[in-house]
C-alpha cells in the first residue's frame, strides 16, 4: 500500500510545529510497516507559483508546492497511490475536492477543532474516510458537521524525545497568545526565583519576535529561545511542562513528549489536555486565579515529594499513550486498506507519460 499525505502547510525542515512532527513520525511509524508514503505540502517560498520540488532528506518523498491543491492531480497520477489522506490546514476543503476528483479512495485526518479554519465546509459522504486525532476532536467534528471520525492518535516516537536527564527549568513551549503567552508573563514576574525557557515552535516573523523580546526582557527569568530541531535537548533542560492553552487544545503532543522523560505537565483545562495528561501533572481552569497557578507552580517545582509522584505517573501515561496509540495506527491501516478497496477502476492517470522521482 502507498500513501499520499497532503497538506497546504509547509513541511519539515522548512517549519516546525505539532502537524509536521506528526506528520513526520507517522511516516517514519508507516514506513516500519511496509507502508509507503509521500508528503505532498506547501512551501515558505510561494513566489513561484508552478514551483514545484522534491526532498528525500527525511527519508521519505516530500513534495513541496506553492500551491498543493493544483499540484495534487499530477502528484496522485504519477504516483498513484492506494489512497490519498488529506490533513488539516487552511485549504483544507480545496485539498479535499481535488483529492476526491482523482477518483482515489480519500481519507481525511483533522488534527484541530477550528471548523472555520478549513476554507469552507467539509462533507458527510461515505465515500470520504474521517480519523481525528483524539476523541475530543471526533466529538467536535460531529458535534459541527455529523461526521463522525475514527481516532488516530498523534505517533510519538519516544526514541526522538528521550533526554539523558531532567533540569531546572520551567518549560514552555510555542509562546504564541493562543498558547497562553499572557499566563507564562504573569507567572514570570508572580515567581521572580523560578526559572523559565521560552521555545519557539510556528514559524516567527522578525516583527513578533522582536515585540516579544522587547516585553519579556523586563522578565530576567524567562530565557528565550527559537524553535529546535532536537526536543530532547530542550526537555533535558527542563523540570516540567507549563501548557496554559487559551484555544481548546486537539491534543497537545508536547505533553506527551515531555511525559516520556518524567516531566510532569501543568495545563489548563482546554480541549483534550486533561485527558491527555492524565494523572501525569496539574490541571487547572483556565480562569482560575493567577494565584492558584502559582501555588500549582510551586508545589510542582519545589516540592520534591509532589514532583516525583506526577513524574511516575508522567512516564506510566506516556508508555500506555505510546502503545495504545501504536494499535490505533495499525486499526487506522485496516480501514484504511477497506476503503481502498473501493477504488473506481479505468480513471484516467492525470500525470499518464511523465516521470517521477521515486
Amino acid at each position: 500500500m502507498h500513501i499520499l499525505l497532503c497538506s497546504s502547510y509547509p513541511h519539515h525542515p522548512e517549519t516546525r510545529g505539532g502537524l509536521q512532527s506528526t506528520t513526520d513520525e507517522l511516516c517514519l511509524a508507516l514506513m516500519e510497516k511496509g507502508v509507503g508514503v509521500t508528503v505532498l505540502c506547501g512551501r515558505m517560498d510561494t513566489t513561484d507559483e508552478a514551483g514545484i520540488s522534491y526532498d528525500r532528506s527525511l527519508g521519505y518523498l516530500v513534495v513541496r508546492a506553492s500551491a498543493p491543491a493544483s499540484a495534487l492531480p499530477l502528484v496522485a497520477g504519477l504516483l498513484d497511490p492506494a489512497v490519498i489522506v488529506v490533513q488539516s490546514s487552511h485549504r483544507l476543503a480545496d485539498l479535499l475536492a481535488v483529492a476526491l476528483e482523482t477518483h482515489i479512495p480519500t481519507a481525511v485526518y483533522l488534527h484541530n477543532v477550528e471548523g472555520h479554519r478549513v476554507g469552507g465546509v467539509l462533507p458527510n459522504h461515505p465515500d470520504i474516510l474521517y480519523f481525528a486525532n483524539s476523541s475530543f476532536t471526533a466529538a467536535r467534528w460531529l458535534a459541527l458537521f455529523g461526521i463522525g471520525c475514527h481516532v488516530l492518535p498523534p505517533v510519538v516516537l519516544p526514541h526522538r524525545y528521550q533526554a539523558p536527564s531532567s533540569g531546572d527549568r520551567v518549560l514552555f513551549v510555542n509562546p504564541v497568545p493562543e498558547k497562553g503567552l499572557e499566563r507564562l508573563e504573569t507567572l514570570a514576574r508572580a515567581n521572580p526565583d523560578v526559572p523559565f525557557l521560552a521555545v519557539e515552535s510556528w514559524t516567527a516573523g522578525a516583527s513578533w519576535r522582536g515585540w516579544l523580546e522587547q516585553r519579556f526582557c523586563r522578565c530576567p527569568n524567562v530565557e528565550w529561545r527559537p524553535a529546535a530541531a532536537d526536543m530532547s535537548r530542550v526537555y533535558a533542560e527542563a523540570r516540567f511542562v507549563l501548557m496554559p492553552s487559551v484555544w481548546e487544545e486537539a491534543y497537545g503532543r508536547t505533553v506527551i513528549e515531555a511525559q516520556i522523560n518524567g516531566l510532569p505537565v501543568l495545563a489548563s483545562n482546554r480541549g483534550a489536555l486533561p485527558a491527555t495528561v492524565g494523572g501525569g501533572g496539574i490541571v487547572l481552569d483556565l480562569e482560575a486565579p493567577p494565584e492558584q497557578w502559582s501555588l500549582a507552580l510551586r508545589r510542582l517545582y519545589f516540592d520534591i515529594t509532589v514532583w516525583q509522584a506526577t513524574s511516575d505517573a508522567a512516564r506510566d501515561n506516556a508508555r500506555t499513550v505510546t502503545l495504545d496509540t501504536m494499535r490505533a495506527l495499525d486499526d487506522a491501516l485496516m480501514h484504511l486498506g477497506l476503503h481502498a478497496l473501493g477504488r473506481k477502476s479505468g480513471s484516467p492517470s492525470a500525470g499518464a507519460g511523465a516521470s517521477f522521482p521515486l
